[in-house]
């Protein structure tokens, strides 16, 4: 009787992965063809050099050697804002650059942490009088006054500026339409605190805006990498991961998941819909204008802005470069950060007016991928239970009309298990080869399966949040 019903169980679960494997294999077997990388800086440096070839020289007396013409201007940016100049280190040409404004929403931050984003920003290769950076914040935060201490004793020249969020102006900004909320009430989303500092600074249709979390790392050549990206897309998103890996094994194993996620999943699903990764996307100003900003009361601010985004038919290029965060080390604060991030495709699975390809894209890069999490949670013990019946010599265990459909999800797993390795060694930063070799045996496609497994909680946590319309509420992850 148990083995009959431990049999009926595995048979179940081999069909769930199945569904799940399936999602995947079409999403993996598609070539990613929207990825921005060294190529595409190349082909802005070489058409930059075309242009600079094939500019009229000019005579001194200031004319020009070639025929009348008109004059050659910037239309986005007015002529009381010429371009800066190209540092050294910047690979792109003089007419490439384009201003960038970071923002930075923080609530309860340690100055440290802050203060390291700074660092990064300002390390970037990329002109820093191109930069500018608003910090975003409650005006009842207790912490703003010793970031801003810290922020004034740095001694780069990195502008940057403190916005405080005033709720009451934001809520008379609105204009009627699908975003707009009844009465005054705004909420303390990431959302309300971006449009507030968005709306409050003026922008020139091409430049730059990009959102970084109080945490967030990237590379040294991701802001000359999106700004060659935006030639060719509308939008760039750099991938992600994890640098605390040393803070505890689940930071170690979310450094692997969450890179393999973004390098096959999330890459392979950019033709849209898409998602955006809530920090380290790039997109004109021009374009946020386009789409009226951020959607005040979405918790998940970078699905709804993603999903607007497609539906206007902005294309969506990946930087080739990964985002390092910081994970919690404690499961209840991990937990809550992912309970509200998964629930974020729910409101759009049944969007009207999508094709039935958008729709499976979508489908198969968000909820059939959650359902192998969920389908873990009864699919690793009986898997393993079955292995150790066959393995001691229990014949008939597994039907044999069953065996196809088990190697389909064998062969799938080590597929997915290598692609994991190889996305993390790119993603992070090992101190020595014996480094790589202990992280690699310890985040093992085993500890990855149990820690797919956990997503199983905060999953079936936000869909009973959905089925019983329970508001979602943004709240802030500690980080130390």
């Amino acid at each position: 009787m148990l083995l009959e019903a431990v049999v009926t169980v595995f048979v179940l679960t081999q069909l769930a992965y199945c569904v799940g494997n399936g999602a995947l294999v079409s999403l993996l077997v598609r070539r990613p063809d929207a990825l921005v990388d060294d190529g595409t800086l190349e082909r802005v440096i070489a058409e930059g050099a075309e242009t600079e070839r094939n500019r009229t020289p000019v005579r001194s007396d200031g004319g020009s050697d070639g025929e009348i013409g008109s004059p050659s201007t910037d239309v986005s940016r007015p002529a009381s804002e010429p371009r800066p100049p190209v540092r050294s280190n910047c690979r792109l040409p003089g007419s490439a650059i384009r201003r960038i404004h970071v923002l930075v929403p923080i609530y309860r931050e340690t100055p440290a942490v802050l203060a390291e984003t700074l660092d990064n920003i300002a390390a970037q290769r990329y002109p820093t009088e191109a930069v500018s950076v608003s910090v975003i914040h409650e005006p009842d935060d207790p912490t703003v006054s010793a970031i801003r201490e810290s922020v004034a004793a740095r001694e780069d020249d990195l502008d940057v500026e403190f916005v405080a969020v005033d709720r009451a102006a934001l809520a008379a900004d609105r204009a009627p339409g699908d975003w707009t909320f009844s009465g005054t009430g705004i909420p303390r989303t990431k959302a309300a605190a971006l449009t507030y500092a968005f709306t409050t600074r003026s922008l020139a249709a091409d430049d730059v805006v990009t959102v970084f979390d109080s945490d967030t790392q990237v590379p040294l050549d991701t802001f000359e990498l999106a700004v060659a990206g935006l030639t060719e897309y509308d939008i760039v998103q750099a991938k992600q991961t994890v640098r605390n890996v040393d803070d505890g094994l689940l930071p170690l194993l979310e450094s692997m998941g969450i890179a393999a996620w973004s390098d096959l999943i999330y890459t392979n699903s950019a033709g849209g819909p898409y998602q955006l990764l809530g920090k380290a996307y790039f997109v004109p100003a021009g374009v946020l204008y386009d789409l009226d900003r951020w959607q005040l009361d979405a918790v998940t601010e970078d699905m709804a802005l993603g999903v607007a985004a497609h539906e206007r038919g902005c294309t969506l290029g990946i930087i080739d470069r990964y985002v390092q965060d910081l994970c919690p080390a404690a499961l209840e604060a991990w937990v809550r950060q992912k309970r509200r991030w998964v629930r974020g495709p729910y409101r759009h699975l049944l969007t009207p007016g999508w094709s039935g390809r958008e729709r499976g894209r979508f489908w198969a890069g968000t909820v059939l991928t959650q359902l192998l999490a969920v389908t873990n949670v009864l699919g690793l013990p009986v898997g393993f239970a079955v292995l150790w019946l066959t393995l001691t010599g229990s014949t008939g265990v597994v039907p044999g009309s069953l065996l196809p459909l088990v190697a389909f999800n064998g062969v799938v797993w080590c597929y997915y298990s290598w692609r994991s390795y190889r996305a993390a060694w790119e993603a992070i930063a090992f101190d020595s080869r014996w480094e790589q070799v202990q992280y690699s045996l310890v985040s093992n496609p085993i500890t990855q399966a149990l820690y797919a497994t956990l997503w199983a909680v905060p999953i079936c946590l936000a869909l009973a949040d959905a089925v019983r319309g329970v508001v979602p509420t943004f709240d802030v992850t500690p980080k130390d």
